[in-house]
Parts: C-alpha cells; sequence; structure tokens
C-alpha cells in the first residue's frame, strides 16, 4: 500500500514539475501569479554534508513584503540549505523582485550566513516546515 502511495505521489510531483520547469508547488497555485506561491525545483537539490542539502526556492506573495536586509519584494529566487535531521533550512542567496511572479529586473540580491536568513513565510502558517519535508523527501 506505501509502495502505491509513494508511486501516485511521485507520479504527480513529475506531472506537476515537469507542467511547471521543473518547480514543484509547495503551497498556492502556479497559474495565479499574483497570489501567494512558494516552489522548489527538485532538480537543484544537492548534497552539500551529512544532513544538509540545497535547493533553489522561489516565492511569490500577495502583497509587498519587507526583505531580510531591508527593502520590500513581492517575489524571491533564492538558494536555501535545508537541514533534514533538524527540520530548518536558511536562505543563502536571494535575488528580490518588486513584481509577483517573478517579473521584471531583480531589485536586489543578498547573501547570508548561516541562521541568519531562516526560511519563514509570514501570514502563511507551517509552510516553511512543509517545504523542508519536501525537499527532504526528495533528495537524491
Amino acid at each position: 500500500m506505501h509502495l502505491l502511495i509513494a508511486g501516485v505521489l511521485l507520479a504527480s510531483l513529475s506531472l506537476s514539475s515537469a507542467a511547471d520547469g521543473g518547480w514543484f508547488t509547495v503551497y498556492g497555485d502556479p497559474v495565479q501569479s499574483e497570489r501567494d506561491l512558494i516552489q522548489i525545483r527538485p532538480a537543484s537539490i544537492a548534497h552539500l554534508e551529512g544532513d544538509l542539502i540545497s535547493v533553489e526556492v522561489r516565492v511569490t506573495r500577495d502583497t509587498l513584503r519587507e526583505a531580510y536586509g531591508g527593502g520590500q519584494y513581492r517575489g524571491h529566487q533564492s538558494l536555501a540549505v535545508v537541514d533534514c535531521a533538524q527540520r530548518e533550512a536558511w536562505y543563502t542567496r536571494m535575488r528580490f523582485y518588486a513584481q509577483p511572479g517573478w517579473n521584471g529586473a531583480a531589485s536586489t540580491e543578498r547573501t547570508f550566513r548561516q541562521g541568519e536568513a531562516p526560511v519563514t513565510f509570514k501570514a502563511i502558517p507551517d509552510q516553511a516546515d512543509r517545504l523542508v519535508r519536501a525537499a527532504c523527501r526528495l533528495r537524491r
């Protein structure tokens, strides 16, 4: 039974990833680019050391948000490190966009040290944990 469920989940993951350029939707609807959306790119997942992996993340928000380090954004494309054992994640690089859906030129790009910019989604409860679980399940 578990194998059947795993097979169905993998099939749906493959279809949703292929339909959106390889991005897996953790939260939201990719068709509604003006709404909150959280995605990871499974093909980008790389083992770093121990239980640490890296993954590309992209987020678009329905309202302006305050960026780590200052400034406002509606979307960002980022690289995150995920600690699968501790079930936490932090951004190491973030490219911010003033428009939702990563439209237009990036307004700011920043890099961060471990723990300096934790993966959190204010006003979208439990989605950071969901992102961590998804990335850890998809690791190679």
